[in-house]
């Protein structure tokens, strides 16, 4: 886990350097429709205002991000994962083996973390997405303009990510092979995981 932020930290430091926030703020905003139709009207000193509140905000938030994130994301992932194993597998284990075995399952994500990291001081600042920083999934290639539900889910198809997902069967049928052998295991990791997927691209189809 320690790792895995201290790597995590790196890449939000590098990215708060490197990306050009006044344009990635001005894009989100473009995207949002609800929020771009309420400041459309505005004076051009407002708007100018609203841009720099928001690279600000954003710079703290990568901050932010970087100390807490993969604590977070980690914890909601062992408690999603062990309420299906538990539920649909009947997996005789604890909380504690399901939080150690996601743990180490989403180490392929800090290799991810580790890789973006020369590409980000490599790449123009203008071409650097801080919300998918490596060409590792299909939504990295769609285009600015994309709906947020497009890029959600293409993203979830991140070779990282499966990875990750699948190494979180292993680990739940290696906890108990009997109950969840691995097939049975990876049909309710990857079922978790689309299901996620899914929920989310579904609210951004509906309110972005």
């Amino acid at each position: 886990m320690v790792l895995m932020i201290v790597v995590w930290f790196g890449l939000c430091a590098v990215l708060v350097k490197r990306v050009d926030w006044a344009d990635f703020n001005r894009q989100q905003i473009e995207k949002n429709k609800f929020v771009a139709s309420r400041i459309e009207n505005l004076p051009e000193e407002q708007k100018t205002a609203i841009y720099e509140q928001g690279v600000a905000r954003a710079k703290i938030s990568q901050y932010v991000r970087g100390v807490i994130g993969w604590p977070l994301l980690i914890l909601f992932s062992a408690a999603i994962n062990f309420a299906a194993f538990k539920l649909i597998g009947g997996v005789r284990t604890n909380f504690g083996t399901a939080f150690a075995i996601t743990t180490f399952a989403h180490l392929p994500m800090s290799v991810r973390e580790l890789l973006a990291i020369p590409v980000t001081f490599l790449k123009d600042p203008q071409s650097i997405d801080p919300q998918n920083f490596l060409a590792s999934n299909p939504a990295a290639f769609l285009g600015d303009n994309a709906p947020v539900w497009q890029l959600i889910s293409m993203g979830s198809l991140d070779v990282f990510a499966i990875w990750a997902v699948a190494l979180v069967a292993i680990g739940f049928s290696a906890a108990d092979s009997k109950k969840a052998p691995v097939g049975k295991a990876l049909g309710i990791a990857f079922g978790v995981y689309c299901s996620i997927f899914l929920l989310f691209t579904m609210i951004a189809w509906i309110l972005l």
